[in-house]
């Protein structure tokens, strides 16, 4: 009775009908409005009418909504297994369905979309949908409710505008809120240990990519198992106790099974990461490899191949294997990409490579001490924050500048809000 409801609701509307003008000569206004809402019983022959007025195959009409839930879940699915070709298929069937967005379903297809949009990386695009869904709608399902912390967590894991720190700890706040029992998709799992390992919490980051491991492995989603397994090499590589060659060489193990399933997305990944684990243990030579398979297999002038570039090139000078003619031309590209893609922080590392590549000692601490450094701290970017908050402290350590030493100190002594 609702489906029929729905769709007469839905066709009345397109036709420009009030509900007293369907309902002339058939049945009465109030009984029209039942009808719609699903509240009443009502015979065939009265819809078979309405659908003549209206000018629609009802059968064929319900045949078509019932689908729809079953082709939101498929659609679901394949974003889950990441499966490009199937998911931008089924989004254009349905957005092709004429009243999705009137039906109960509008819901659950506005929040897929946007976790649609977060994997293209359409941010913009899915905070739109995200506030809508949020200002519009009150009366959730428990799964709405867990598919909408799920989503908001992702967005938040991917959204740049404001504090990564903050944006990572509202991600895990709301992804911990999720209740499996009523949301049965323990995918999630996977995006609580990328925002534990994005503030550094080890512990918890590990445990929950070795769920969502177990999960992967058990639903045979072989690219997904990649990802988990590569959220836990990280954590690995932070412990000391462990020997790094074994690491290493479960990197090189990774990065071969992803050549079997052709994952070259998540395999470019693994070898950048490697290729930094190599660079923050002072082994330019080692990483320089990994970080140029990495940087070859990102398309050119989208941002992840700005991030590679730069670490590129950032180790290829600390270990003086690039000659300073090319490092130099290859830098000032990556400063002009940043630029073009309007990445303050890129352009910022860039000019500050640029400056030391060419020595330029004063120009380097006057970038760093008033517009870098201050960026790194309003946006919390911790590693970067302390990288160069040594250099600065140094600098003025050195130069005889105590106060500005001492409030260097006092940043990492006390929380940064």
């Amino acid at each position: 009775m609702m489906l029929e409801g729905e769709i007469i609701k839905f066709y009345r509307k397109k036709a420009g009908l009030t509900q007293e003008q369907l309902g002339k000569g058939i049945c009465s206004t109030t009984h029209v409005s039942k009808i719609e809402r699903g509240q009443t019983a009502y015979s065939p022959e009265i819809i078979k009418l309405f659908s003549e007025r209206l000018h629609i195959d009802i059968e064929k009409e319900m045949e078509a909504l019932r689908d729809i839930e079953s082709r939101l879940q498929q659609w679901h699915t394949a974003m889950i297994m990441q499966r490009p070709k199937e998911m931008d298929s089924i989004k254009e069937e349905l957005a092709a369905f004429p009243f999705l967005m009137a039906s109960n379903y509008a819901v659950l297809y506005q929040l897929l979309q946007a976790r649609y949009w977060i994997m293209k990386m359409d941010i913009q695009r899915a905070r739109t949908l995200l506030q809508h869904v949020q200002d519009k709608y009150s009366d959730f399902s428990p799964y709405e409710m867990s598919l909408l912390r799920h989503v908001l967590g992702m967005f938040y894991i991917n959204e740049f505008s404001s504090s990564e720190s903050d944006n990572h700890q509202k991600a895990i706040q709301v992804l911990r809120e999720i209740r499996i029992e009523e949301y049965g998709n323990p995918e999630y799992y996977y995006h609580l240990a990328v925002a534990y390992h994005c503030i550094s919490a080890r512990v918890p980051a590990y445990l929950y990519a070795e769920k969502a491991l177990q999960h992967f492995k058990h639903t045979n989603n072989f690219l997904r198992a990649f990802n988990a397994e590569s959220i836990m090499l990280l954590q690995m590589a932070e412990d000391t106790r462990l020997d790094f060659r074994e690491v290493a060489a479960r990197y090189e193990r990774l990065i071969e099974d992803t050549e079997i399933f052709q994952a070259n997305g998540i395999k470019a990944m693994l070898l950048n990461n490697l290729g930094y684990e190599y660079f923050r243990r002072n082994e330019y030579a080692l990483a320089h490899p990994f970080y140029q398979r990495a940087m070859q297999m990102a398309e050119p002038s989208t941002i992840i191949y700005i991030q590679r570039l730069y670490s590129y090139l950032n180790n290829g000078f600390e270990g003086k294997l690039i000659p300073k003619g090319k490092l130099i031309q290859k830098v000032k590209e990556g400063l002009a990409a940043a630029k073009e893609r309007k990445s303050y922080l890129y352009k910022l590392l860039f000019q500050l490579l640029l400056y030391r590549i060419e020595g330029a000692e004063e120009a380097y601490y006057e970038v760093l001490e008033k517009q870098a450094f201050p960026y790194f701290v309003s946006n919390r970017h911790m590693t970067l924050l302390h990288r160069y908050g040594k250099q600065l402290y140094e600098y003025y350590a050195n130069s005889k500048q105590y106060e500005k030493a001492v409030a260097i100190t006092a940043i990492f002594m006390e929380p940064i809000h």
